[in-house]
């Protein structure tokens, strides 16, 4: 069973541009249509990051993230690109794309 699942994992990464790594960290996310949410990270890439959330974000929102690593707090924007439940896979966006894709927002 888990030489299946290793194999598995293997064969997923395999596929990715780029590779993901573990990582379990606070994270607070800036959404128009939530609000302020507080959750925790599962993955991150070069990419993007998979967090959980107490409520379900639209697929297609564009929100921001505030991410507490050990080195300090980092702010970055997202797409979220897929929901699974209450994992969220949220794909990072430059400037210039946040700004295409939503309205000015106000907390």
């Amino acid at each position: 069973m888990e030489a299946t699942r290793i194999l598995e994992n293997q064969e997923r990464s395999e596929s990715r541009r780029y590779p993901r790594f573990e990582l379990d960290v606070d994270v607070t996310v800036y959404s128009q249509t939530a609000g302020l949410v507080p959750g925790r990270t599962v993955e991150m890439s070069e990419q993007g990051v998979s967090v959980i959330l107490p409520v379900h974000l639209p697929v297609g929102e564009i929100v921001e993230l505030h991410i507490q690593l050990p080195q300090g707090r980092v702010n970055v924007c997202a797409a979220v690109r897929n929901r699974n439940v209450f994992r969220h896979g949220m794909e990072f966006q430059s400037k210039a794309e946040r700004d295409a894709m939503r309205e000015p927002r106000t907390f």
